[in-house]
């Protein structure tokens, strides 16, 4: 799962011209590919094309119903999570850690539960990327529970109070997915698929606990096999699993809320709550944006131990981009730059 600095990469490659269509820069790409493959789904004025570059895992299923994991791209739909809670007024985003951990979470710093979940969903609350308490790679995701989450909340400490400079914080959507789910009584991965994968009609995205619904592509770590990546509390930070298929008809419904069953809540989590970076860059609740009001995109990078992937969304230029990896030898975002 990346930092904001390579999501932003990303996001101001698209926002240039390219010479290159998106699968032609995957094409380009495939002499550093080891194994596996790259699916593409880019949709533009001209069309919607899907497409593979490198070694189909199925050669008998088409480009688009192959599976992945998606990994931090999982972030905007907790994000779209929480704006939903929001509107249901469950929340709000100023509603804070302290307010919905319970009174049995005694805080060593007081300022962490005066953390919001606006915070949270932003990166600026203060928190690290990681848990010092997550000690095992990408093998932890599998047993790193709440308990584990909640014993290092109530132990950290922050330098000042939040509102913190935006810094990429995978424990800190991981513990916003958590707190909103329990406003809900559910688990977050029963909320994520009943409040935004079923409106939005995306039948094949499911989190990692859960079987594909499609034959999934298998990891790789350069040459050799991967591991496929399992998650506990991390599962709203990173734990989900899409086709290029969902994925496109998700990156439609960022484009164009309105069109959607769930305008308000998009709407909502698409605004731009904070700074992302000095430069302009904002992020909303999950999704990062750049450009200018013209010409502006959103997007994410997302990477687990076998995985990278990539989302990025142009509403002006009617533009939605989609990579999928199974090999971490390079980015997702890698695959957007290529098509200068």
């Amino acid at each position: 799962m990346r930092q904001t600095v390579a999501i932003l990469a990303g996001l101001l490659a698209v926002c240039c011209g390219h010479a290159k269509t998106l699968a032609e820069a995957a094409e380009s790409l495939t002499p550093k590919l080891p194994a596996g493959c790259i699916v593409t789904a880019e949709q533009t004025p001209q069309g919607t094309r899907f497409a593979l570059a490198g070694k189909s895992p199925d050669p008998t299923q088409a480009p688009e119903t192959l599976v992945f994991e998606i990994a931090s791209l999982t972030k905007i739909f907790t994000g779209i999570l929480l704006a939903e809670a929001v509107l249901e007024k469950k929340v709000t985003l100023d509603t804070t850690i302290a307010e919905l951990v319970g009174p049995d979470c005694k805080f060593a710093d007081a300022r962490v539960g005066r953390i919001t979940l606006k915070q949270l969903s932003t990166h600026t609350s203060g928190l690290p990327r990681m848990p010092d308490n997550f000690t095992n790679g990408f093998k932890s995701y599998a047993t790193y529970d709440e308990a584990l989450m909640l014993a290092w909340l109530a132990k950290v400490e922050l330098k000042k109070d939040a509102p913190h400079a935006c810094s990429y914080s995978n424990i800190g959507v991981a513990l916003l997915g958590y707190l909103v789910a329990k406003q809900y009584g559910k688990p977050w991965t029963d909320c994520v698929l009943e409040k935004v994968c079923k409106p939005l009609g995306l039948t094949h995205t499911q989190p990692s606990h859960l079987p594909s619904l499609g034959t999934l592509a298998p990891p790789y770590s350069g040459t050799k096999p991967g591991i496929v990546t399992t998650f506990q509390a991390f599962a709203p930070a990173g734990s989900l699993r899409s086709t290029a298929a969902d994925m496109l008809k998700f990156g439609q419904a960022l484009a164009h809320p309105e069109r959607t069953p769930l305008k308000d809540a998009l709407s909502l989590a698409l605004q731009p709550h904070a700074d992302s970076n000095p430069n302009g860059g904002k992020v909303g609740l999950g999704a990062f944006r750049t450009g200018t009001a013209e010409r502006f995109a959103y997007g994410h990078d997302g990477a687990t131990a076998g995985y990278r992937s990539s989302i990025q969304v142009m509403p002006a230029q009617t533009t939605v981009r989609i990579v999928l990896m199974n090999n971490n030898t390079m980015e997702g975002s890698d695959v957007l730059k290529a098509m200068k």
